[in-house]
């Protein structure tokens, strides 16, 4: 009897826990900051009925706290700037706390950012999230695949070249050939080439591939797939098409040879023929 009171009394301790604190909706992160540019953050909270007045909101860069909000205070919020980066500016109501970051200018870094929500005492029930951002330039558009235009007889070789728009860190490309990634020689890694960097450390990234058109389907489907190496891997990849001329059958060709062959026939009868009239006449005369 005793342990059933002590089990209640835990348990309704608990749900007096859960029942003060806000609930944080949405928490918006972007997946990958550009360093060149501010990263937008945004926290959305609700308080449901029954809570405690919001006590504060406070935003860690890893495990270091950036920004706080407390609307009881004047001033309502404040900033914490570390050697990472600070936050360039913030704003914040009793449902929402957005904050703009400076990232670091070193690309593949991952950054924690987590958002946590207090109600006021006695309990100061807290509550928060955590979502990561990668610091990198990610393709903006898809890689362009050039030499693949037109059609191509069956057996010849075709040179196609993908390509990338600069970007940081600079993308890895793959072809495959009708769903099958290209085959090449074991002791090459990577056929890969990449740019010199620009003027803001960004690489274009480029690939050769020469297939042989070789198959009955009357035409082949190559796909370009380019992926920079971030945490998580970012891909954009591109399709064409070769498509393969139908050879003529060989009769055709002997049909049009013995044409020409007759053709030429009657013309040197022809010519034969006024020669030798000539001819003639001259003796005559």
């Amino acid at each position: 009897m005793e342990n059933n009171l002590k089990v209640n009394l835990c348990q309704k301790r608990v749900n007096e826990v859960i029942v003060t604190a806000h609930n944080i909706t949405y928490l918006e992160v972007p997946q990958y900051g550009d360093p060149r540019r501010d990263a937008d953050l945004i926290c959305h909270y609700v308080n449901e009925k029954g809570d405690p007045p919001l006590h504060s909101v406070k935003w860690y860069r890893d495990n270091n706290e950036i920004f706080r909000f407390t609307p009881e205070q004047q001033p309502p919020t404040r900033t914490f700037n570390t050697t990472a980066g600070g936050v360039s500016r913030g704003f914040c109501n009793m449902h929402s706390c957005s904050i703009s970051v400076v990232l670091p200018k070193k690309y593949n870094t991952r950054i924690s950012f987590t958002c946590e929500v207090s109600t006021e005492g006695p309990r100061f029930a807290v509550v928060n999230q955590t979502k990561y951002l990668t610091v990198a330039v990610t393709l903006k558009e898809d890689p362009v695949i050039t030499g693949a235009s037109g059609s191509v007889q069956q057996g010849e070789d075709v040179l196609l070249n993908c390509s990338t728009k600069p970007a940081m860190p600079p993308a890895n490309i793959v072809w495959f050939i009708d769903g099958r990634p290209e085959k090449h020689e074991p002791w090459i890694n990577d056929n890969t080439e990449e740019s010199s960097a620009d003027e803001f450390g960004l690489r274009s990234s480029w690939r050769a591939l020469r297939v042989r058109a070789t198959t009955i389907k009357g035409y082949i489907i190559v796909r370009c797939e380019a992926t920079q190496p971030t945490r998580p891997p970012y891909t954009r990849s591109s399709n064409a098409t070769l498509n393969i001329a139908r050879s003529p059958h060989l009769s055709m060709y002997t049909a049009s040879g013995s044409s020409v062959t007759q053709a030429i026939g009657v013309a040197t009868v022809c010519l034969s023929l006024h020669i030798f009239s000539k001819f003639s006449a001259l003796c005559k005369v």
